[in-house]
């Protein structure tokens, strides 16, 4: 039999795993109502477990509860979130203690939204001391609709904290407002007038997505993974980089003494206001983010808050936003970048099957674009994984044959359904890089694999060693090899006897490790020398 609890000191109490059953409601109950402080919070935890058959008892015991005890089964209530106890928590607004009707405020708000109780929470409000006031904006902002937002807003707040609350009231009740309604970024509308533009790539490739972008004006890496340059055109027109990673627009922070003052002011400048605008279908949502990953969730709300009253059109929302802005304090000048987040990125939509380890497309494009054209190309992968250097190369231009090998059929599979999708031919085979022959290759084009195991076990040199020397072989003269290298010294050491030429590019950020961007060409024979 279920033995019902005797005190405080019941080990069970401090059991996350455990729900109360019926012979133990009627003591918990008792228990709530003798305990204080972490106890108190902690029981009404365990009755909370017990779901409808805490919900029956709680309702059964609150009226005739005395004060102290009738607040803390109003924070059971509370915890159970459950619909059915809204009336009783509506009927303990006007409770005769203060810290049931605080309660039963916060209580409410974690309630799914309903007409009746906003109606109650803001006749509460009206006529209600400060602190409750304080839990009443809360439990508005939650659950609260247009009434409450007029409410707040023609409330004359003096106290700086139920100014603080009011504040973050308004912007969740934005944020939910704007949930309804469009938000997405254009690909296809102009900036107007020139901005300063920064696109982003992985660490090492910014000066190939220089070079990929030169049509559009005067680009210039800036640091490894940047490029930066005046623009005023469309997205579209900078998604032809198929190495950028992402685009940003950049503006200089307003000076303020405030943190958050200084965001919201640069947020509303006319020429944030303009990018917004023009890139934007419908209201702009956006989200805060920091280089160093964390939340800073007060000087979030501090943000949202400045911006609340409507008149910038931002509406602050980490859910789904058509935006991010990125706040950038290092460097000479703390800026912040707004990054378009909410559209569907034309270039990569033939990636409709990925496997582990396989190439990001950004990676893919740069090893093709380094790799260059040649009409006569005889192109194979042979660690091909998904097949994105294979359909990066023919969006390049013309070629006479693609080749694709791997050990591995999920690979192959994922690489016929991408080159598919993609509308590219080419042939796939099942097959070891390190011995498989392949006639008249003039590009072999690659992203070996390379992960931290491969180099723990000890098993990535004689790889890449076996199948830097098979290439040399399979090569015609003059032919090139474009790699992602992990190990350049081995190149340079086996390169000479192999007959190769090696141009080494720069060190490329994969993720955690970096592998250098190789152009390795097999000599051409030389003929006899003429007496």
């Amino acid at each position: 039999m279920t033995r019902a609890f005797i005190g405080d000191q019941d080990p069970r109490l401090g059991d996350p795993g455990f729900t109360p059953g019926d012979a133990e409601l009627p003591a918990l109950l008792d228990l709530l109502g003798r305990s204080e402080g972490d106890q108190a919070t902690l029981v009404e935890r365990v009755l909370a477990r017990a779901g409808d058959r805490a919900l029956e008892a709680v309702l059964e015991r609150l009226d005739a509860a005395a004060p102290v005890t009738r607040a803390r089964l109003v924070g059971v209530l509370g915890r159970l979130q459950d619909p059915r106890a809204a009336g009783a928590l509506r009927g303990a607004l006007a409770d005769g203690e203060p810290r049931v009707r605080r309660r039963a405020a916060g209580a409410l708000g974690r309630l799914p939204p309903d007409p009746e109780t906003e109606r109650a929470l803001l006749a509460a409000f009206e006529g209600a001391d400060l602190p409750m006031q304080r839990a009443l904006a809360e439990a508005l902002g939650k659950i609260g609709g247009n009434l409450a937002e007029s409410a707040l807003r023609r409330h004359p707040a003096q106290d700086p904290e139920l100014e603080r609350r009011i504040g973050n009231a308004l912007a969740l009740l934005g944020r939910k407002a704007s949930r309804g309604l469009e938000s997405r970024v254009v690909l296809d509308r102009t900036l107007g007038r020139p901005h300063r533009v920064l696109v982003q790539s992985r660490a090492g490739l910014a000066s190939l997505v220089a070079e990929e972008l030169a049509a559009l004006g005067r680009p210039r890496a800036i640091s490894p993974s940047l490029v930066e340059l005046r623009f005023a055109g469309t997205l579209g027109e900078l998604l032809t980089s198929r190495i950028a990673l992402e685009v940003g627009v950049s503006f200089p922070l307003v000076p303020a003494a405030d943190p958050a003052d200084s965001i919201a002011r640069t947020l509303s400048t006319p020429g944030a206001e303009e990018v917004f605008a023009r890139w934007t279908a419908g209201t702009p949502r956006f989200r805060l983010a920091f280089p160093d990953g964390r939340h800073r969730r007060k000087l979030v709300w501090s943000v949202a808050r400045a911006l609340s009253d409507g008149t910038s059109g931002l509406v602050n929302d980490p859910r789904g936003p058509s935006w991010e802005v990125v706040v950038e304090y290092e460097g000479a000048e703390p800026h912040l970048v707004l990054v378009p987040r909410g559209f569907d990125d034309p270039r990569f939509s033939y990636r409709t099957r990925d496997v582990p380890a396989a190439s990001h497309p950004t990676i893919a494009a740069a090893l093709a674009r380094t790799a260059g054209v040649e009409p006569r190309d005889i192109v194979w992968d042979p660690f091909v994984g998904s097949g994105l250097e294979l359909v990066e190369r023919a969006r390049l231009g013309p070629f006479e044959r693609l080749l694709g090998t791997d050990i591995d059929e999920r690979a192959l599979g994922a690489a016929r359904a991408n080159l598919a999708r993609a509308g590219v031919d080419a042939t796939l085979e099942l097959a070891d890089a390190r011995s498989h022959r392949v006639e008249g290759v003039t590009l072999i084009l690659t992203n070996p694999p390379m992960g931290r195991r491969l180099a723990r076990d000890r098993t990535l040199a004689p790889l890449l060693e076996r199948f830097l020397t098979h290439a040399s072989g399979v090569l015609v003269p003059g032919g090139r090899l474009v790699w992602l290298n992990p190990l350049p010294e081995l190149t340079r050491r086996l390169a000479p006897a192999l007959g190769l030429d090696v141009e080494t590019g720069p060190r490329v950020d994969l993720g955690g490790f970096e592998a250098t961007l190789e152009r390795v060409r097999k000599k051409r024979r030389q003929g006899p020398s003429t007496p």
